[in-house]
């Protein structure tokens, strides 16, 4: 049961195996295998894969088993925990991907005797961010807004004028504006009457622990970068207008709002606050994000073990993964 091996769990004649183990309690692999009416080395090879995720032991031909209750529930935290990591992965994998484009662009340009790949600008400076989107909203007001937000504390006290463009270019039919921050921006004490006047204006915010880079996407045509990707705040930032460019960004925005949590939300389920505190925030951290009190997280998290039936935090977290895998 390996992560490695194909399928990446135990076949049906293995857990039979186990069943006959534990009924008789055989306590030996020759005793075993005399039950089972198989080969000792096959039997002996299905034990190794047992032993792989715990549910026994093999020492010469003694055979020790683990409690099968035990040994579940810390085969699915440990594939739900490795789940989770693999789609990380693949995002970093994406995001050193759209990393590149800004150099490959560049060069493209250069070597490419007036084809150009796309419509790019650059912008640099400390305001770079700023001054692109004005520019492009001059060229071209947009109507979806995607903003990947890993350190918004630029942003704690609004500047009126760029806030009031902000909303008007968020609000309407067919506008939309979601952002994707990080948990350490919502829960500072600084930013709590900007994060309140954003979703009061309709601004969609979703968190999550560490977002990967500072980029946006609108109207999937345009996307914007940091010249130097994994930056926060960037102080050289290009956009690009290509369609086949923003839908790479579009895609990876999707499946990283996807797992991000809503700013503030006060839904009775406790799956935002299990979220969050999956992802490494403490209960305090998760119940300030979500807008409510640390005593209304701590009895969310009491009626999420009573709905699961589990008596421990740990016992939680592999039930609460399990049901959302299904």
């Amino acid at each position: 049961m390996s992560p490695d091996r194909l399928g990446g769990s135990p076949d049906s004649r293995v857990f039979e195996l186990l069943g006959i183990g534990f009924r008789a309690r055989a306590h030996t692999v020759s005793e075993l295998a005399a039950l089972a009416m198989r080969e000792e080395t096959a039997v002996r090879r299905d034990l190794e894969v047992l032993a792989s995720d715990g549910y026994l032991a093999v020492q010469g031909d003694q055979v020790r088993y683990t409690a099968p209750d035990q040994v579940v529930a810390d085969v699915v935290r440990r594939r739900s925990s490795d789940l989770s990591a693999e789609v990380l992965r693949r995002l970093a994998d994406l995001a050193e991907v759209v990393g590149q484009l800004p150099a490959l662009t560049r060069d493209w340009d250069t070597g490419g005797a007036g084809q150009q790949l796309a419509d790019v600008e650059v912008f640099h400076g400390p305001e770079a961010v700023v001054e692109l989107w004005h520019v492009k909203q001059a060229k071209e007001p947009s109507l979806r807004t995607d903003v990947v937000l890993p350190d918004a504390s630029q942003l704690y006290v609004a500047d009126p004028a760029m806030q009031r463009v902000w909303h008007e270019a968020s609000q309407g039919e067919g506008r939309r504006a979601r952002v994707l921050g990080s948990l350490a921006d919502a829960i500072h004490p600084a930013a709590q009457e900007r994060l309140a006047q954003e979703l009061e204006a309709g601004v969609e915010i979703r968190l999550m622990a560490q977002p990967p880079s500072w980029f946006w996407i609108t109207d999937e045509s345009t996307v914007a970068l940091p010249l130097v990707w994994g930056e926060s705040w960037p102080t050289s930032v290009m956009s690009v207008r290509n369609r086949a460019v923003a839908g790479m960004a579009s895609w990876m925005f999707e499946r990283m709002w996807e797992r991000a949590v809503p700013a503030r939300a006060e839904s009775a389920g406790w799956d935002p606050l299990l979220t969050l505190m999956n992802s490494g925030a403490t209960l305090e951290a998760a119940s300030r994000a979500l807008g409510i009190s640390e005593r209304t997280g701590r009895r969310r998290l009491s009626e999420a073990m009573s709905h699961f039936g589990v008596g421990s935090m740990l016992e939680l977290g592999v039930a609460w993964a399990t049901a959302r895998s299904h």
